[in-house]
């Protein structure tokens, strides 16, 4: 497959594809996508083969103090500016938070390995720049059955301090989040005709816990 970073071109495609799951009130634009690659680009990649999409692989380079801010709760994905990202010209530590991972195409086996073998290759390419480049951590707000799957069953990724209140419901195709931790407020929705998809969950991993992921990002 061929690998290119996302282009502005790209982003609706991203946004579509991420409200169509977490259809969030505080939901990520075009301009906050931009901010995420204003120094490396290359975190955010399509996966193209005969030139159709076939996955698509987000992640946000994070400084330290960012990526800890993040996954406690006191930073949103859509709240971003150029502050908060990663920079190799300073930074030594970088928190990586996946904020879209999908494969297009049902006869690709194991993206999750394809797109951990690339993240491996943009790092040994960092660090041939930052040679102290550290990564302190991986994450990713999962909103979706499957995102919680890879994140907790094929990462190891778990939910720390911060546990998100929120939860996906659905009806007649369309998705809502609702922000609650009472019950009968859920069961007040799933009375009004929605289904319940998921609860939401900030899912975290740091070097020190056994994971796939280390296998690769070392």
């Amino acid at each position: 497959m061929k690998i290119r970073n996302l282009t502005e071109k790209d982003y609706k495609l991203i946004l579509d594809m991420d409200k169509k799951v977490y259809p969030t009130s505080s939901p990520v634009t075009k301009e906050i996508i931009k901010i995420w690659y204003i120094n490396n680009p290359e975190f955010g990649v399509i996966f193209e083969q005969n030139k159709k999409i076939k996955g698509v692989l987000i992640a946000i380079p994070l400084n330290k103090r960012s990526w800890e801010k993040l996954i406690n709760g006191k930073l949103k994905e859509s709240e971003m500016n150029k502050k908060t990202i990663f920079n190799t010209s300073q930074d030594k530590e970088l928190g990586i938070h996946i904020y879209h991972i999908e494969k297009l195409n049902t006869s690709i086996k194991e993206f999750y390995k394809i797109s951990l073998d690339y993240l491996a290759s943009l790092l040994n390419n960092l660090k041939k720049k930052n040679k102290d480049l550290n990564v302190i951590g991986f994450s990713g707000l999962c909103a979706t059955k499957e995102g919680i799957n890879l994140f907790e069953k094929k990462f190891n990724c778990k939910e720390k301090d911060f546990v998100i209140k929120e939860h996906i419901l659905e009806k007649d195709g369309k998705r809502i989040v609702l922000e609650t931790n009472s019950k009968g407020i859920i069961q007040n929705k799933i009375n009004e005709g929605f289904d319940y998809i998921t609860k939401c969950k900030m899912l975290v991993l740091y070097p020190s816990e056994k994971s796939l992921v280390w296998e690769y990002l070392r």
